[in-house]
């Protein structure tokens, strides 16, 4: 195996820089980070976490909640190995939210490097630390603890600590999905299986697909992720996570996630379950209802014969227009700079420019409006054991047909209009299954190792999750939905650092610093801008006094 470092020599490349020679740049932040760690301690939620959290190791020279924190930052960098610790320390602000005795980063005032300071956790050390602890005893405190531990942990302790800080909303909606975790195509992935799957990663069953679907599809190596997932109001907590292979039904795996998560928090939680039809299940729908009281909201087949039992009812009772409502405005975030608000304006005004001059679409694909009709007190699916009610919908379109579907949900009396719009909430479990493998790298795994690959399941969600409360609580809910990078340009970091790589090395500047070197690099003499610049500059240095966390 070859390993490439890129090795830190400010001297080097910032002397290169001036010359107008470089490889790239790269915008980093610490403030962000160091809020969110401060919240941790502060608020204590961190060691809450970390007290229950599993361990191999009988002598626990490094604190556990060191270790859930290190994992915690990497997770915030979208870092899944272990030998970018030593540069996420450097670059982020995990550090600055610890004690001065255990860790200090500041930037020396004379030579504008970064001065570090790690004093451990044992006497063993005869060298200076880079990092309070070396990065193959993360590793190891993650790869030691069997895959069946760490979900345990995250679906039962953690969501005990998240239920007495309140992160469960009275409104009870929670979502359940299952999704695939594709990896390379190594089968010492343990626990994988190669599957199958067309142009929309659909699992499909080869020998049935015609020459022309044949040529669309592909397989995969590939795990299945089933997740429960709690809408909190336009924030996202994860209530629970499984990791299987990829051909094992998620159906099972995904109601003893429920029943786990009411023996953990209790009955009264959960007061809407919103489910695909990959989840129909009549027992389990029915067990949901009848022992933990939770109403089930899931879409029929059209091959069940409580299908054409409604559909038959349906014709002998009222239908009714479904209201046009306008798509929901989106609050403009008061952080939003003048400058992004007058380029948003600027933007919508040529797309709905575009729309005009675009030709009109086939009159097959214009809807129209929506009827419905809502049936209750149906029996007759002998697979369930409660009462249920349906509502059928038909979508007209311009040229005169509609498609027919139907909701079906064990609550007597929701209301038709009350059932859509929790079903439409749905599609937001599906959004995060896409940001968490496509902007916090979920399914990059650096092992293969299936403890490790389970351990870095839980500990992305619990990162998002705890991000997700970091929003909702001190800062602003509507970024919730942001990717990461969409949320990094609306926090206005008070700290920010430019990144400069030449070949192998690279060197980070404050961005009041890289600024004066670009100014000096135009050629341009402007000393006032900076003076104000290096005033800003040397703010940087002010102390910052730490919270200790106990």
């Amino acid at each position: 195996m070859n390993l490439t470092f890129i090795e830190y020599e400010p001297q080097k490349v910032l002397s290169a820089f001036r010359q107008g020679d470089f490889d790239g740049l790269e915008i980093i932040g610490q403030a962000d980070e160091r809020d969110f760690f401060q919240r941790c301690f502060q608020e204590r939620i961190l060691n809450a976490l970390a007290d229950t959290m599993p361990s191999a190791r009988k002598k626990e020279e490094v604190p556990r909640w060191f270790i859930l924190a290190a994992n915690l930052s990497l997770k915030l960098h979208q870092e899944n190995s272990f030998l970018a610790f030593e540069r996420v320390v450097r670059c982020g602000g995990l550090l600055s939210a610890l004690p001065p005795d255990l860790a200090t980063k500041h930037l020396d005032a004379k030579t504008r490097q970064w001065a570090l300071a790690c004093q451990g956790f044992n006497e063993k050390n005869s060298y200076d630390r880079a990092t309070p602890c070396d990065q193959d005893t993360l590793r190891k405190a993650l790869k030691d603890v069997p895959a069946a531990q760490w979900l345990e942990w995250f679906n039962g302790s953690v969501q005990k600590v998240f239920q007495s800080y309140g992160f469960f909303d009275p409104e009870g909606i929670f979502i359940g999905d299952g999704s695939y975790l594709f990896v390379p195509d190594n089968p010492a992935y343990e626990g994988s299986v190669v599957l199958w799957f067309d142009e929309h990663n659909h699992p499909v069953d080869y020998e049935k697909l015609s020459p022309q679907e044949r040529r669309k599809a592909h397989r995969e190596r590939c795990y299945k992720w089933v997740s429960l997932l709690h809408w909190r109001g336009g924030s996202y907590v994860y209530g629970g996570a499984v990791v299987l292979p990829g051909n094992a039904h998620e159906v099972g795996p995904f109601f003893e996630l429920v029943e786990q998560f009411v023996k953990t928090v209790g009955k009264g939680v959960i007061k809407w379950l919103i489910l695909d039809r990959g989840f129909i299940d009549g027992e389990r729908i029915s067990r949901c209802k009848r022992q933990w009281h939770i109403d089930v909201v899931i879409p029929m087949k059209k091959k069940m014969d409580i299908w054409a039992d409604a559909w038959a009812l349906a014709q002998r009772e009222p239908w009714q227009e479904l209201p046009h409502t306008p798509p929901p405005v989106v609050p403009v975030p008061p952080s939003r700079p003048e400058s992004i608000r007058r380029r948003e304006t600027n933007r919508q005004k040529t797309l709905a420019q575009n729309k005009q001059a675009a030709p009109p679409p086939p009159a097959d694909q214009v809807h129209t409006h929506t009827q419905y009709c809502w049936i209750g007190g149906f029996t007759s699916w002998t697979a369930a054991s409660v009462p249920l009610s349906v509502v059928c919908f038909k979508d007209y379109y311009a040229d005169g047909h509609h498609h027919d579907w139907a909701l079906m949900t064990t609550h007597p009396s929701a209301g038709p209009l009350r059932l859509l719009g929790y079903y439409r909430k749905r599609p937001v479990i599906e959004e995060r299954h896409r940001q968490l493998k496509c902007f916090y790298d979920l399914s990059d795994f650096r092992s293969r190792d299936f403890n490790a690959i389970a351990a870095q399941v839980v500990m992305v969600l619990l990162t998002y999750t705890l991000r997700q409360w970091q929003l909702w609580k001190f800062l602003e809910q509507a970024l919730a939905d942001l990717t990461p990078e969409g949320l990094l340009q609306q926090l206005k970091l008070m700290q920010q650092w430019v990144v400069i790589y030449l070949g192998l090395a690279y060197t980070q500047l404050p961005v009041v610093t890289f600024t004066r070197e670009a100014i000096q690099l135009e050629g341009a003499a402007r000393e006032k801008a900076l003076h104000k610049l290096a005033a800003l500059e040397d703010a940087l240095f002010s102390p910052v006094l730490n919270p200790r966390p106990m």
